[in-house]
C-alpha cells in the first residue's frame, strides 16, 4: 500500500508543478483563459478528449456492456455526425469575430438578456452534472482509505476523498490557468488510457485457463458484442434504438461541443477555423475508440466475475481495488484521479471565464478569485448524489448524461437561430423565458412521459424552435 501512496503523492506533485510553472505567464484574461491561442491544436484535442471523459467514462462505461452489450457506441457514433456538423455549420461563425465566451456571439445577435440566461443555464447544469463526476470519482479514492484499515462509515470516507481532490483540482486550476489545465490534460489522458489498456491486459491474464479466443467466443454466444438496436419496444426503454441513439448521439454533441463554453473553449483557443475543426471532428473519433476500450473492460469483467453479484456502477472499482496489486494499484487511482481532475479542472476554469465576461464580473474580481469560488461551489455539488444515488433507477453515466439532455436542446436552437439571418420577433428578455420554458416543457415531457435522455435534445431543439415560429405567426398577423 506503501507503494500505491507514492505513485499518488508522485501525481500529485507533478500536477502541482504544471499550476505553479505556468503561474506566471497569467497575467492578463486572454492569457488565463485561451493561452493567447498558441497552443498546438493536437495537445487541445487531447485536452478535449481527457476534459470530456471524466471518471464516468473511465469507471462508468465498463458497467453498460458489464451489465449489456456494446450498444453505446450508437451513441459514440452519433457522437462524431454530430461534432462535424458543429465543425463546418457553427464553427465558422465562432472564429468571425473576437469573442472569449461563446455566449458573447449571442450576445453580439440577440442582446444582454439572452446571453446571461445561456451562462446561467450552463453553470446550474455544469454544477449538478460535474459534481455528479466529482462523486464518482471519489468512490475508488475512499475504497483505497477502507483497505488501508480507516474504520470509519464509507460516507465520511467518500467526504475526505471528495475534499483531498477538490483541493488538489483548485489549488493547479487557480494558479496555472488555461495552459496549465491543458498541458496537465494531455499529461492525464495519457495517465488513463495507459490505465485502461492495463486493466484490459490485466484482467486477460486473470481469466485462468480461458484462452482469449474461448472469452470471445462465450461472449458472442451471450449476446455480449451486439451493437446496433433495430427492435422498437413498445414498453421499455428505448434509449438505444438505432435512430434514436444515433439521433441523440449527435444532437448532444452538436450540444456539448457547439454550446457548451467548457468544450468549445478548448476549439476556439486555437489559431484558426481549420485547426478547430480537426480538434472536432478527430475528438470524436478518439472518443469512438477510447469507448470501444472501456466496454472491452466491462465485457471481460462479467467473463471474470462469472455472475457474482456487484452493483454493475461499482464493479470496475471493485476490480481495481480489490485485484490490482501494488504498485499499479496507484497508478490506476492515479488514472481515475486524471480523468476527473482534467473535466473538474476544466469546469473550474470555464465558470470562472462566463462569469468574468457574459455577467462582467471581471470589473470587481480577478479570474483567479473567481476560479476558487467556483472550485468550492463545485465541491459542495458534489456531496448532493449522496441523497440521490441510493433510489436513482438508471446507472450513474446516464444520470449525468440526462443532467445535460434537459439543456442541451433549448441551447441548440438558440445557436441555431443566432446562425440563421433573421431578427428574432420577440425582445431579448422574452426570447430568454421562451429559453427556460422550453427547458421546463422538456423537463416534465422526460419525466412525464419517461422518455430516454436520446430523445431529450431533439425535443428540447424542437420546443424551443416552435415557440420562435409560432411567435412569428402571429407577428404576422
Amino acid at each position: 500500500m506503501i507503494w500505491d501512496l507514492i505513485v499518488l503523492v508522485f501525481y500529485f506533485l507533478v500536477v502541482f508543478y504544471f499550476g505553479f510553472h505556468f503561474a506566471k505567464k497569467n497575467q492578463k484574461e486572454e492569457d488565463f483563459y485561451l493561452a493567447k491561442k498558441e497552443i498546438h491544436w493536437v495537445f487541445l484535442l487531447l485536452s478535449l478528449v481527457a476534459t470530456e471523459t471524466s471518471s464516468l467514462t473511465f469507471l462508468s462505461i465498463p458497467s453498460l456492456s458489464y451489465k449489456g452489450d456494446f450498444r453505446f457506441l450508437e451513441i459514440a457514433m452519433g457522437y462524431i455526425i454530430g461534432r462535424t456538423i458543429v465543425a463546418l455549420y457553427l464553427l465558422p461563425s465562432y472564429f468571425s469575430g473576437n469573442t472569449i465566451s461563446v455566449y458573447e456571439y449571442v450576445g453580439n445577435r440577440f442582446g444582454k438578456s439572452p446571453q446571461k440566461t445561456l451562462s446561467f443555464v450552463f453553470t446550474i447544469s455544469r454544477l449538478l452534472g460535474d459534481g455528479i463526476r466529482l462523486y464518482v470519482s471519489s468512490l475508488p479514492i475512499a475504497f483505497l482509505l477502507e483497505r488501508m484499515g480507516f474504520s470509519i462509515s464509507p460516507e465520511l470516507l467518500g467526504i475526505i476523498a471528495l475534499t483531498i481532490l477538490s483541493i488538489v483540482t483548485i489549488i493547479y486550476s487557480v494558479f496555472g490557468g488555461f495552459r496549465a489545465i491543458v498541458f496537465t490534460d494531455v499529461l492525464q489522458w495519457i495517465i488513463y488510457i495507459f490505465g485502461g489498456v492495463f486493466a484490459l491486459v490485466l484482467i486477460l491474464s486473470q481469466l485462468g485457463g480461458t484462452t482469449l479466443m474461448d472469452t470471445l467466443q462465450k461472449l458472442d454466444s451471450i449476446g455480449k458484442w451486439k451493437v446496433f438496436v433495430f427492435d422498437y419496444n413498445q414498453t421499455g426503454d428505448n434509449s438505444y434504438f438505432i435512430l434514436f441513439a444515433i439521433l441523440g448521439g449527435a444532437f448532444i454533441s452538436i450540444g456539448s461541443h457547439g454550446t457548451d463554453l467548457m468544450l468549445v473553449q478548448r476549439v476556439i483557443a486555437t489559431k484558426n477555423l481549420l485547426s478547430g475543426q480537426k480538434i472536432l471532428i478527430g475528438s470524436g473519433i478518439v472518443v469512438f475508440f477510447q469507448f470501444l476500450l472501456f466496454l472491452c473492460i466491462g465485457s471481460l469483467l462479467y467473463v471474470f466475475y462469472d455472475g457474482k453479484s456487484i452493483p454493475a456502477d461499482k464493479v470496475f472499482s471493485h476490480f481495481i481495488i480489490s485485484e490490482v496489486p501494488s504498485p499499479f494499484l496507484g497508478i490506476l487511482v492515479a488514472a481515475i484521479l486524471a480523468s476527473a481532475m482534467s473535466t473538474l479542472s476544466s469546469t473550474i476554469n470555464s465558470l470562472s471565464l462566463t462569469w468574468a465576461r457574459d455577467w462582467d464580473m471581471d470589473k470587481w474580481f480577478s479570474p483567479r478569485v473567481l476560479s476558487l469560488f467556483f472550485g468550492v461551489l463545485l465541491f459542495f455539488a458534489s456531496l448532493i448524489p449522496y441523497f440521490l444515488v441510493e433510489t436513482w433507477e438508471k446507472g450513474i453515466l446516464e444520470m449525468g448524461l440526462t443532467i445535460f439532455s434537459y439543456t442541451l436542446g433549448p441551447s441548440v436552437a438558440v445557436f441555431f437561430l443566432a446562425k440563421g439571418k433573421r431578427d428574432l420577433p420577440i425582445s431579448g428578455r422574452v426570447f430568454s423565458l421562451f429559453f427556460i420554458l422550453s427547458i421546463l416543457i422538456t423537463l416534465a415531457m422526460g419525466i412525464g412521459w419517461k422518455l430516454s435522455f436520446t430523445l431529450l435534445v431533439p425535443i428540447g431543439f424542437v420546443t424551443l424552435y416552435g415557440l420562435v415560429t409560432i411567435a412569428r405567426l402571429i407577428k404576422k398577423i
